[in-house]
């Protein structure tokens, strides 16, 4: 089973990845995933002592090649994975919006 919990914040440091939700030319951006068959919104994990923000910038460069655009913290999440014996390990992610520059 899995468990998808929203924060209104988290702290910095306790967030493991970056999710880019955008739009361009009134399309939403996706990324084909190298190591899975999907469509996903651009992102990644965060590298050591890398601000979230950093990471979201760093993330959407290197998978779309983005370069002029604002981005905003939208909410915290954790997704938790439980298996059959009801153990579980969590992620802890930051979901940014983003907006091309005009």
């Amino acid at each position: 089973m899995i468990k998808v919990t929203f924060y209104d914040s988290v702290e910095n440091h306790l967030l493991d990845f970056a999710v880019i939700v955008s739009r361009y030319r009134n399309k939403w951006i996706f990324c084909k995933h190298k190591d899975r068959n999907t469509l996903e919104f651009p992102g990644g994990h965060r590298e050591k002592e890398e601000d979230i923000a950093a990471a979201a910038n760093r993330e959407l460069y290197e998978e779309t090649g983005a370069a002029e655009y604002t981005l905003k913290q939208v909410s915290g999440y954790s997704v938790r994975n439980f298996d059959e014996n009801g153990e579980h390990s969590i992620e802890l992610s930051s979901l940014m919006a983003g907006k091309k520059r005009r």
